[in-house]
């Protein structure tokens, strides 16, 4: 989750999509500015990224990072990433 005109919330939109790309993860892009209790809540935190319901990661988003949490959650499911 992020809002527009936030550099960090770009950065961390093109790492999640890029992980989308190479089918590591769905994901949607959710402005919280066009939502008065996600902006509320996430307003100071944001970019937000959430995986399955759980926030995972606020401000930024660091790609090998990331890319370990998708691994570890997939191993959990027993997903081959």
């Amino acid at each position: 989750m992020g809002r527009a005109d936030c550099c960090l919330c770009d950065e961390a939109a093109e790492v999640v999509a890029d992980a989308a790309q190479r089918r590591l993860c769905t994901w949607e892009k959710v402005d919280i500015g066009t939502d008065e209790t996600l902006s509320r809540r996430y307003s100071l935190d944001i970019p937000v990224v959430l995986i399955d319901g759980e926030v995972c990661f606020r401000h930024r988003l660091d790609p090998s990072q990331f890319g370990q949490v998708l691994a570890v959650r997939s191993r959990e499911r027993g997903v081959q990433a």
